[in-house]
């Protein structure tokens, strides 16, 4: 049964678990959350390999996603109900699908006693949604994603290999962390664009944020994700990613997809192709300085997209 967390807060939170059983029959442990009123209809939100499961700022804790989900926001959480929840990594071996993420889903849906739902999904979310409307049809109303589709691009896979490539080698040398650190300062550049990094950092203004340029920029993301991400976590993700494969065809709910015209790691033209492919498939675009990291900074943009979703 649900949890009910003791906090200072009007939205009520609810934490819930499960278990699954891995290739091997061993046991896995999952959490989720619940967020919103009981009687409220239930959306699946996911975002991308760093987000976890506090999607709406609560009490002393800040969402990953506190622009788009909260009381008045377009996830309102005072008329909606949001389900979300840690990925599984490293727990399962040699690394999860993001079918193996959708079993882990419905296990915690079940344990909450959630019949159906929507789904909003953002970069790895929205390919674990896409896996997941496949897997259990009957239980998902409709999907919105946002920077994802059916497949990998053989230049997202390119780049993300060299980004474990200097994980494990960092690894055998005993410093996984600073790999970590090295791999996710390339994946900045592959989430920005060039013209973002341009105007930021060739001539910035001497008191300004970007003011030591790029390169202590980079230094700083890379910093940040390795203190709070294990090396065998991001391989584990990173290799789902990868690995990441669904039939649009068979998809059965509506599905609404959300391209970044200037998204480098999940090209357009990628995510028009699973549009096609899916029968009650809509295709929208946006334009954004931000490239795939859209979902995170286009706060208006995307807020309207969510909207639109929802019916608001």
């Amino acid at each position: 049964m649900p949890i009910t967390l003791e906090r200072p807060v009007d939205t009520p939170v609810h934490d819930i678990s499960a278990t699954i059983r891995g290739a091997d029959g061993a046991p896995v442990r999952v959490s989720g959350r619940l967020t919103g009123p009981g009687s409220a209809p239930v959306c699946l939100v996911l975002g991308g390999i760093s987000s976890d499961q506090t999607v709406a700022s609560n009490g002393h804790e800040t969402g990953w996603w506190a622009a788009q989900a909260g009381p008045g926001c377009a996830l309102d959480t005072d008329q909606l109900r949001i389900l979300s929840f840690d990925f599984i990594a490293d727990q399962l071996a040699p690394f999860p699908t993001t079918h193996d993420q959708a079993v882990a889903i419905l296990a915690l849906a079940d344990a909450a006693g959630i019949k159906t739902f929507s789904i909003v999904g953002a970069s790895y979310g929205g390919m674990i949604g896409l896996a997941l409307a496949v897997r259990a049809p009957e239980r998902i109303e409709r999907l919105l994603v946002i920077s994802a589709c059916h497949r990998a691009s053989a230049m997202a896979r390119a780049w993300r290999s060299i980004q474990r490539d200097t994980v494990e080698l960092a690894l055998q040398y005993g410093d996984g962390r600073a790999g970590l650190d090295l791999a996710r300062r390339l994946a900045m550049t592959t989430y920005r664009t060039p013209i973002e990094l341009e105007s930021r950092f060739y001539d910035p203004e001497p008191d300004c944020r970007d003011a030591n340029g790029v390169v202590a920029y980079l230094e700083a993301r890379g910093c940040e994700f390795a203190a709070r991400v294990t090396p065998q976590r991001f391989l584990a993700l990173s290799r789902s990613m990868d690995e990441h494969c669904v039939d649009p065809g068979r998809l059965e709910c509506p599905v609404t997809y959300l391209a970044v015209v200037e998204d480098q790691l999940v090209p357009p033209e990628q995510i028009a192709e699973a549009a096609r492919a899916t029968p009650m498939g809509t295709l929208q675009r946006i334009h954004s300085l931000y490239g795939h990291d859209a979902f995170l900074k286009e706060d208006a943009a995307i807020s309207a997209a969510i909207t639109r979703f929802l019916g608001g």
